[in-house]
């Protein structure tokens, strides 16, 4: 997938290679095409992901798409995409429900800009009240992530078990997607991490954090704080975690003081 992407001309927006790949058994994603270009379809939308690919592959796989489907939604197209299938005859309308808030780096890193005052808050309270360190996931220390994990699955409540199943295949895979993680530890022996990776050039998708049951709930904030800070100046746009269109989750984002938003499209006929 990565070498028929070009990120700067047709990024997926959200949806990156790691994304797609963590999401595959719950989305039933399944692709079609060739080197040249190709297309996910989502069994759960009933629909497909843009295409991706060179110019010249794209527009043959658009043209043999529409050719042989008779009812067809393609979603999470940016602007220029949808503006491609526009001129082959679909109907397109921005998807706000599925649009992506997008912070400051430097805000969440609390080094400039604006941040709510919860945030803040939640972050030098934990720092207050617990003491703690923080490092890079990495062959040493990932033992302690698979130990955590594992503990979560077996108590998690069957609803969870999914967002469960997504950090299990991260961690399977965290070399081959070239995640980054951040391990946070305790002194008295709790941890908790959070995973991201890059979605294009100056722009850093954070995935799920998880920690024991044991740390209050400010950990989860602290873990972005801390995974922001590393880095920082590295990627000035932050898309904390793919909100997938849930409502709870997008409140949640509004915390952080969005300064943008990725523009999600759809095209159907």
């Amino acid at each position: 997938m990565e070498r028929c992407r070009d990120p700067e001309r047709n990024p997926f927006t959200a949806l990156s290679f790691p994304s797609l790949f963590t999401w595959r058994i719950a989305y039933g994603l399944e692709v079609a095409g060739n080197e040249e270009a190709f297309v996910v379809r989502s069994r759960q939308d009933q629909a497909c992901f843009c295409p991706c690919g060179t110019e010249a592959g794209c527009r043959e796989l658009m043209e043999a798409l529409t050719e042989n489907e008779k009812h067809m939604r393609v979603v999470y197209l940016t602007e220029e995409q949808a503006d491609a299938w526009a001129k082959q005859g679909f109907t397109v309308r921005l998807r706000e429900d599925l649009s992506e808030y997008l912070a400051s780096a430097d805000a969440v890193a609390l080094r400039a800009g604006h941040m709510s005052k919860s945030f803040k808050e939640k972050c030098r309270h934990f720092k207050r009240d617990i003491r703690y360190e923080v490092s890079p996931v990495y062959n040493g220390n990932i033992d302690k992530v698979i130990a955590l994990a594992e503990r979560l699955r077996n108590d998690e409540k069957e609803e969870k078990m999914g967002d469960i199943e997504v950090v299990m295949s991260e961690i399977e895979s965290f070399r081959k997607l070239d995640l980054r993680g951040l391990l946070l530890e305790t002194d008295d022996g709790r941890v908790g991490f959070i995973f991201g990776y890059e979605n294009r050039p100056g722009m850093f998708t954070m995935s799920m954090a998880k920690h024991d049951r044991g740390l209050p709930a400010e950990t989860t904030a602290v873990l972005i704080h801390e995974l922001t800070k590393q880095i920082v100046p590295q990627y000035s746009l932050i898309n904390l975690e793919e909100d997938l269109g849930l409502p709870g989750l997008r409140r949640a984002k509004m915390l952080f003081s969005p300064v943008g938003k990725l523009e999600v499209y759809e095209a159907a006929r």
